[in-house]
């Protein structure tokens, strides 16, 4: 039997905080929540600093009117939901959010939050395009700066052993997402795709020891289970911001199983694990600079085309869906980048192009049954 929110209290918890999109347990203990918008920001920094971190997101918004009122309509509708939702008070619990130069999209979305919002808090960084090792300098120091603006806004000291305590913190929560990972791979899965995805998105509200707790109930639910029967097709999910396990779950329910993804907001963006020691903000900048590149990091092509051959081999896929938000031109062009490669090293890909919070649509079903009937039909060649 597949696991539920009414079988497994522990999903149920994990569910419900992906929903809220809220820190309702750090919120109680008075600790200042602060939303991020890139997985390049190191969390350690924020917990350190004895904060909250939340991973900004806009499925609170039915719409994105209030944000559309200063943005383009080519921007990228993730942004102009994001914006929408800071404006229209569904984040009036932040004490504040930081930005990144992701996208011309995200850094237009950081103007309007610093111009517009209530927010008594605007962090940004600059993160290099390129990882050549000259440039680490750079990131570094936009750290170290960052680093010293949370201090003297929010009247604290981040110390290396704080740094060293949340890396450690963060790295029990890589540990189970490496558990998770496993649990729905392979010839026999014991979790669906969209319940290992919602966990990993949970672990972007809940506490790091909260997350700890219900993922070690979820991964010894799921070591008891009878391995997922009817699965047509093992799919990798690549591409750009998602941020919402029913978009999975519409996958799933025609027989795909989701085992493994590249996306910020799943496996990739936690990245790998950070090593403690006596430079433990160094340690944070290798970390992060150094993860799977983001398809923003220019000439990085080749280590993602790796990146996903290796998880292609190990998940034992037998296709790829490649989603994106429209008018993401970075994620675009990974489209062009892949297809080229496809022409000497084939592998099947379904590309799903959408706006921020579609999740179940008619379109939709009907590309991936199709898609399925063609990995079937390759399978029994």
């Amino acid at each position: 039997m597949a696991l539920s929110a009414e079988s497994s209290p522990a999903l149920r918890e994990l569910r419900a905080a992906v929903e809220a999109a809220k820190p309702e347990e750090a919120l109680r203990a008075g600790r200042p929540a602060v939303g991020y918008f890139c997985s390049y920001i190191p969390v350690e920094l924020l917990l350190a600093a004895g904060l909250c971190p939340v991973r900004l997101r806009g499925l609170t918004q039915e719409d994105s009117s209030s944000g559309d009122a200063y943005l383009s309509h080519l921007t990228c509708s993730l942004v102009r939901h994001v914006a929408a939702a800071v404006l229209d008070g569904a984040y009036n619990f932040l004490a504040g959010q930081i930005s990144v130069n992701t996208c011309d999209h995200v850094r237009r979305g950081y103007d309007v939050l610093a111009a517009k919002s209530d927010l008594a808090y605007h962090g940004y960084i600059s993160v290099p395009h390129s990882l050549r090792s000259s440039l680490f300098p750079w990131y570094l120091e936009e750290l170290t700066r960052l680093k010293a603006s949370l201090e003297d806004h929010f009247q604290v000291r981040i110390s290396e052993e704080a740094l060293n305590q949340a890396i450690a913190q963060m790295n029990r929560v890589r540990e189970r997402v490496q558990k998770l990972d496993v649990l729905r791979r392979g010839p026999a899965p014991r979790l669906s795709g969209a319940e290992v995805f919602t966990a990993l998105m949970a672990g972007r509200v809940l506490s790091a020891e909260r997350f700890v707790e219900l993922a070690d109930v979820l991964i010894a639910e799921a070591e008891n289970l009878e391995p997922i029967a009817g699965i047509r097709g093992r799919v990798v999910l690549i591409g750009g911001e998602l941020d919402d396990p029913r978009f999975l779950r519409t996958i799933e329910s025609q027989g795909a199983q989701v085992v493994g993804d590249l996306l910020c907001f799943g496996s990739r963006g936690l990245g790998q694990m950070v090593e403690t020691g006596q430079d433990p903000l160094a340690s944070l900048a290798r970390a992060y600079l150094y993860q799977i590149p983001c398809a923003r990091m220019m000439n990085e092509f080749p280590q993602r085309w790796q990146a996903l051959l290796d998880l292609y081999q190990a998940s034992q896929a037998d296709g790829i869906i490649f989603t994106r938000i429209k008018f993401c031109q970075i994620w675009a062009n990974e489209v062009h980048n892949l297809r080229h490669r496809f022409e000497t090293h084939p592998l099947p890909m379904l590309v799903l192009e959408r706006e921020y919070g579609t999740v179940s649509t008619g379109q939709v079903k009907t590309r991936v049954q199709a898609f399925l009937e063609k990995l079937e039909a390759r399978r029994n060649d």
